[in-house]
């Protein structure tokens, strides 16, 4: 994978960035989450919310929230819950870098295992998450709100 460009920076979110967690999300999902649920992660104190932001430029628009990621650090677990990239910036390995930022963030708190739940229409999320290490482990019926089921992905770290 190419080095990351410049003008991404990794950043860690705060409810500061709701406006624009909120937009990422519904150019990014056709069931985003609610502003309500934002701010219920932004107010956990397990939840830790990471992003890349584009830089500042001297000319041109100011700095977007280019992609997020949402999880919960659980004593032994992180609970992959969110992870998003603007579709003009995909393709560009952010959301793998966010992966892995989460990762060892995970390994530095001693974290054993990362679990996630994914679409089994989102073969694309479904082919990052088994790149990464993530073996399906299970099936969580009618997990969705429209009725889908999801597939349990489980990454071991120890």
């Amino acid at each position: 994978m190419p080095p990351l460009h410049p003008a991404f920076r990794l950043v860690r979110l705060t409810a500061a960035d709701l406006g624009e967690a909120l937009e990422l999300e519904s150019l990014a999902y056709a069931r985003p989450w609610t502003e309500a649920h934002f701010r219920g992660e932004f107010a956990r104190p397990f939840t830790l919310a990471l992003g890349f932001r584009t830089g500042r430029q001297f000319f041109g628009p100011p700095p977007t929230l280019a992609a997020h990621c949402f999880f919960w650090l659980l004593g032994p677990e992180i609970h992959l819950l969110n992870l998003a990239v603007r579709p003009e910036y995909r393709r560009r390995g952010l959301a793998r870098r966010l992966l892995r930022a989460m990762l060892a963030l995970g390994r530095r708190a001693r974290v054993e295992s990362v679990f996630l739940e994914v679409r089994p229409s989102n073969v694309e999320a479904q082919g990052l998450y088994r790149s990464s290490g993530f073996a399906v482990t299970g099936r969580r019926p009618g997990y969705y709100e429209d009725g889908e089921d999801a597939q349990l992905m489980t990454l071991d770290l120890i």
